[in-house]
């Protein structure tokens, strides 16, 4: 029988360094870097790991988006082939009226609906966590190491500083308050980095640095449902 294969589905680089660096942190020796497969390190779009000692191939895959998912069927139909699973971590979100896709329950029911066809079971967990509206940037938000809050407190008065700025006419605000996601890259670029750190978040892709607690809290109460989640399945 072949090599069991575990498949984690998610969107896009933070949430696969994320993923990454969680898996690393929950199993320790027991998982490494597949001695076999050749691992995508400039986008970091396929990451091949191992765990030992019963070789599980672990495979941590950014899509690009929800909506591409059909476009791995060759992998999916390989985690079922030899006894593995599907995972998909992906963004909830937000439920709107133009976007009726968006919101926990919806978002979970078209990405089931996505690959029924050829995974009629996947596990599914939603960012920023169970029955949340929103994307990871909510959750890393809260991941923020309680060293380092006053960086988000220093943004938080230059969002009112821009948004008491208004349109005398019609009241609407001149400037658009800087994105969670932007918060996000803002908040790795003014940490004191080591020269390889700020290397690997400039110029590879935006990396964050989330294996170095120094930055990141990985045990904080917002992201334990991922973490139960994924020691879970990943056996």
């Amino acid at each position: 029988m072949a090599t069991k294969q575990l498949n984690i589905f998610v969107e896009g680089h933070d949430d696969h360094d994320l993923i990454v660096a969680l898996l690393y942190e929950l199993k320790g020796k027991a998982i490494r870097s597949h001695p076999t497969r050749l691992n995508s390190k400039k986008r970091r779009g396929t990451t091949y790991l191992e765990l030992t000692p019963n070789g599980t191939t672990i495979l941590v895959l950014a899509t690009g988006g929800w909506t591409r998912l059909p476009e791995y069927v060759v992998q999916f139909r390989e985690a079922k082939d030899t006894q593995g699973r599907n995972l998909i971590v992906f963004d909830a979100d937000f439920a709107k009226p133009e976007y009726p896709q968006g919101g926990p329950v919806q978002r979970n029911a078209a990405l089931r609906d996505l690959v029924a066809e050829f995974e009629p079971s996947p596990e599914l967990f939603l960012f920023p966590g169970p029955s949340r509206e929103g994307n990871i940037e909510i959750l890393l938000l809260d991941l923020i190491n309680p060293n380092h809050q006053q960086v988000m407190n220093c943004f938080n008065l230059y969002d009112e500083c821009l948004a008491q700025y208004k349109n005398p006419a019609t009241g609407q605000r001149l400037y658009y308050i800087p994105s969670d996601k932007r918060r996000v890259y803002d908040y790795v670029n003014v940490l004191p980095l080591s020269p390889d750190e700020r290397k690997r978040h400039q110029e590879e892709g935006g990396q964050k640095i989330f294996e170095n607690p120094l930055w990141w809290n990985l045990m904080a109460d917002a992201i334990q449902p991922l973490r139960m989640f994924l020691d879970k399945y990943v056996q």
